[in-house]
């Protein structure tokens, strides 16, 4: 005969008691089995970012506005060649390393305001041209020093930001944790950061630019006629265009 708190007659725990001190034990075994895996992967992570260069060391971004004066001088008609150059290469940077949208600032209370009109629309074709949404900004615009009225163009891009590696704190040649000292990997990400052209290389990709149209026509050209060749194939051909050896001389 069973008591209601699990225990025989004479004081024994009953199966079902048994059972349930063993379901219990095992639950208590397998939640300290899964704290267990949770710290290891905590630290695991932790090593992980402690080995990183990336993580320990980040390049940091700062903006940059990059502008292009247009001098317009009295009676200008239109931009001048030098000046449509100048333009032209400023809109290529722009498309590659901007990440703000073109602004345009006009002078106002020039006194040739033909000129200005001129040479704006000269702008505004070539950008109209590149494909670039831009803004119109007026305002009192003068070249640095000079009384020449000049039309702006400016965007904004990100410059890499190198990390300052001056952490000597620890010993290097002793690391029984075998844990990295705190400048290991800080030049790395110095130098890169200090030799990318665009910054924007290491934000995200970039587009990838169309492949070219003449050689792409050739090779098909070739395949459709019948002379494409593998490499296997330009290997044998160039093998038998050696220039023979001398024949001996009798």
């Amino acid at each position: 005969m069973t008591t209601a708190t699990g225990l025989a007659a004479r004081g024994r725990p009953t199966r079902a008691s048994r059972r349930l001190a063993l379901a219990a034990v095992c639950a208590l075994a397998l939640t300290a089995c899964d704290r267990i895996r949770q710290l290891e992967m905590e630290r695991n992570a932790e090593a992980v970012a402690m080995s990183s260069p990336e993580v320990r060391h980040p390049i940091g971004f700062a903006p940059r506005t990059e502008t292009l004066d247009v001098e317009v001088p009295p009676g200008a008609d239109g931009l001048s060649p030098n000046q449509q150059v100048d333009v032209y290469r400023f809109l290529r940077r722009f498309r590659r390393e901007a990440n703000s949208r073109l602004v345009v600032m006009v002078p106002t209370g020039a006194r040739d305001r033909a000129a200005i009109a001129r040479s704006l629309q000269g702008i505004q074709a070539q950008v109209a041209e590149a494909g670039i949404d831009y803004r119109i900004l007026r305002g009192t615009r003068h070249a640095a020093g000079e009384d020449t009225p000049s039309i702006r163009l400016s965007y904004r891009r990100p410059v890499a930001v190198p990390p300052p590696c001056d952490d000597w704190s620890e010993d290097v040649g002793r690391n029984e944790a075998r844990i990295p000292y705190p400048n290991w990997g800080c030049a790395t990400q110095r130098n890169l950061a200090l030799m990318v052209d665009n910054a924007r290389d290491l934000e995200r990709p970039q587009a990838e630019d169309p492949r070219s149209a003449e050689r792409r026509s050739v090779t098909w050209s070739a395949y459709v006629g019948g002379d494409a060749k593998s490499d296997k194939d330009a290997g044998s051909d160039a093998a038998t265009k050696k220039t023979p050896a001398p024949a001996a001389s009798k």
